[in-house]
């Protein structure tokens, strides 16, 4: 079954979410979506937001991991002309950008407790003010928040404000993880390969049984997130008219020479034909390929590499400026 856009679902389990979903939509209250990394948290506030009196106005999307602290508050709540260094015009933030319409606050864990305070007086009062402004602008915006990790125990650690939590957890929704809805697998496979198939003009009609068997085998722990990323690499690498095993195993095609370089130079064999890399690309090319040993995951690439997760993002995000 096909549910809007870009929702694939067949399982009980996102069935079940998905009709919280719709049964939330009609109404204003804040919701929290939690769910492990990859789930699809982001499409089921998109689907609440589509099947919502607000879908004629925008939904804004926010990655708050994404974005540094100190970046974040202009973001959010944009700025008057000379309010800080550079600051030369005046900007709206996603606030107002959101204006009728939806804000997503995807990893709302992240947000510093200051921060937290600031969006917890706009939740309540309905209205904000610009960095460098003493007007408040009210606003009619409908926001939902996203996390992967467990609020509660952050609340009970004290890295996160409990009187926030209550107020974006009127609702609650989890994304079940792929291995709690294996029936969504194949589906969403078929659903990716005739995707990944037309936007790189090759003609592939599906899997091998082989292919079926294995895709169900794995325990996808980057769940629908590394579910796509695997079926694009496949696709771009079979030479065939359905998907083989072999298409689909991590490491097949893994490296790009400039990669296999990189690692060969960690290893002492680099040898004069190899290109010699900056300290800085050396870093960005180690954290993907450590990223892709990790099918994908961040938070647990971040903790292997021993770095923060902002960190991580905002190193990727220099060689993908789109991340």
């Amino acid at each position: 079954m096909k549910e809007g856009r870009d929702i694939i679902a067949e399982s009980p389990a996102f069935l079940s979410a998905l009709a919280m979903a719709r049964k939330v939509a009609e109404s204003c209250s804040n919701v929290l979506i939690t769910g492990e990394s990859g789930t699809g948290k982001e499409v089921v506030a998109k689907f609440i937001h589509e099947q919502s009196p607000r879908n004629s106005r925008g939904f804004i999307a926010l990655n708050c991991a994404a974005i540094p602290d100190h970046l974040l508050e202009s973001e959010l709540f944009g700025y008057a002309r000379g309010a800080f260094t550079g600051a030369t015009t005046n900007k709206i933030g996603l606030f107002e950008e959101a204006e009728g319409g939806t804000l997503f606050l995807d990893e709302i864990a992240d947000l510093e407790l200051n921060l937290q305070a600031k969006i917890l007086r706009v939740l309540q009062e309905r209205k904000i003010k610009r960095l460098g402004e003493n007007t408040l602008r009210p606003i009619n915006i409908r926001v939902i928040a996203a996390t992967h990790e467990n609020l509660h125990r952050a609340v009970q650690t004290k890295k996160f404000r409990e009187d926030l939590f209550f107020r974006l957890n009127v609702i609650s929704i989890n994304v079940p993880s792929l291995r709690d809805r294996r029936e969504d697998i194949l589906p969403l496979a078929n659903h990716f390969v005739q995707k990944f198939s037309i936007t790189n003009e090759k003609k592939i009609l599906g899997f091998t049984p082989a292919a079926n068997e294995f895709l169900m085998q794995q325990q996808w722990p980057g769940n629908v997130r590394e579910l796509e990323n695997r079926i694009e690499r496949a696709v771009v690498l079979s030479m065939n008219s359905h998907i083989e095993m072999d298409d689909l195993h991590p490491q097949v095609g893994a490296l790009t020479l400039q990669k296999q370089n990189t690692l060969n130079f960690i290893n002492g064999k680099v040898d004069e034909s190899s290109k010699i890399l900056s300290m800085e690309e050396m870093t960005q090319l180690y954290i993907e390929y450590a990223l892709s040993l990790n099918k994908g995951a961040k938070e647990k690439t971040a903790r292997d590499l021993g770095i923060d997760r902002k960190t991580l993002y905002r190193k990727l995000g220099k060689r993908h400026p789109t991340l």
